[in-house]
């Protein structure tokens, strides 16, 4: 199931990181269940495509990673291959996925006041 609009509420701000990058949402947000189940861990890992929404950029580091209550996290998911249009997860579990790039901030300018 993929939501239109909801990369704009659970904004990649909600991914921590220890870097202070630029974080930006790369696709929109799917997500994946089985019916009758209630078991999220999966026996062997699952593979989906996500497309770019926004123009990659190929300096940003990206993470494939899922909704937990009210933060992304990477646990247990990783980028497979990657173009410029798609990115292949790989991911443990079924949740709620999105894909997130992270670059670099542009140096400071000093300001003088």
């Amino acid at each position: 199931m993929s939501y239109n609009t909801m990369e704009n509420l659970l904004k990649p701000d909600f991914f921590n990181t220890s870097n202070d990058t630029i974080k930006t949402m790369m696709s929109t947000v799917i997500s994946a269940t089985l019916p009758k189940t209630t078991n999220t861990k999966l026996t062997k890992p699952v593979n989906f495509t996500l497309k770019h929404i926004r123009e990659f950029d190929p300096n940003g580091s990206l993470s494939c990673v899922y909704w937990n209550i009210s933060e992304w996290i990477v646990d247990g998911c990783s980028v497979l291959k990657t173009n410029s249009s798609y990115t292949v997860c790989s991911c443990v579990h079924l949740s709620t996925f999105a894909l997130i790039m992270q670059t670099s901030r542009p140096s400071e300018v000093q300001e003088h006041l």
